[in-house]
């Protein structure tokens, strides 16, 4: 059942290590077809022992509004709509969320390249959605595990997927860390130190007792403080201001 536009479904995964949370979108005007996605993804997923968190929307327009506050790790998107086309949505969703995973659902295959400027991972049409939807999930999920930049926080509201190239810097304030990407910022609890240890080998620099800066994000730095690619400044420790540039040095010949 779709209720004003939106169902959330989650699995709950037993065992592991830690609990990592994949969150997947189908958006289609057709809620056979949404729910027949839904059936897959709850199987694909059980028989891996993976977590997920599904949400079903029924137009373009509400699958926007819900991107404000969730990070989709995958959409499933019906290119033909009524209020938004899947093409037009993906045309807002590109500029700003450029690494979610696109698959594009479809009774035209006229659409195939029209959509092709969009990077999607992969096109499925209505009339072979069975197996062509298992492929689709499969190719996605060889994506996740061969990613090694993603982090999994446990905040208050439970597991964050993110992945690390998009984390600006890391903020400690009155025994929590704050999270902070360009589009959002995530609490947890913890220790600077042990976050400066853990996301060292991804080019993340100390530049103050309460500051932890990703080099990939770094637009400049100077006497006193770190201007950030957004042009936010961050404060830069005196003691530490030649480490750091040394630091910002070697991780952008590495990069290079």
């Amino acid at each position: 059942m779709v209720n004003n536009g939106v169902n959330l479904h989650r699995h709950i995964r037993y065992g592991g290590d830690s609990m990592t949370m994949i969150n997947i979108a189908i958006c289609d005007d057709e809620v056979p077809i949404l729910e027949f996605v839904e059936r897959k993804i709850d199987h694909f997923y059980l028989l891996r022992n993976i977590t997920v968190n599904i949400m079903k929307f029924t137009n373009g327009s509400s699958f926007l509004d819900a991107c404000r506050s969730t990070t989709f790790h995958l959409v499933f998107l019906d290119i033909e709509m009524p209020d938004l086309s899947g093409i037009e949505v993906v045309s807002k969703l590109r500029s700003v969320y450029d690494d979610m995973e696109i698959v594009f659902l479809t009774s035209y295959e006229n659409y195939v390249f029209e959509s092709f400027q969009y990077r999607p991972l992969r096109f499925i049409r209505k009339s072979k959605i069975d197996s062509e939807l298992e492929e689709a999930l499969e190719a996605f999920q060889k994506i996740m595990d061969s990613e090694k930049n993603y982090y999994s926080f446990f905040t208050t509201d439970g597991a964050v997927l993110w992945r690390v190239d998009d984390i600006q810097y890391m903020e400690a304030f009155q025994h929590y860390i704050y999270i902070h990407r360009k589009d959002k910022s995530i609490k947890v609890r913890g220790s600077l130190d042990k976050y400066e240890k853990g996301f060292g080998t991804w080019g993340f620099i100390r530049i103050h007792k309460s500051y932890l800066v990703s080099y990939k994000h770094i637009y400049s730095i100077n006497a006193n403080e770190v201007i950030l690619t957004d042009q936010k400044r961050l404060p830069l420790s005196r003691r530490r201001n030649e480490e750091v540039k040394e630091k910002f040095i070697k991780y952008t010949r590495r990069l290079n």
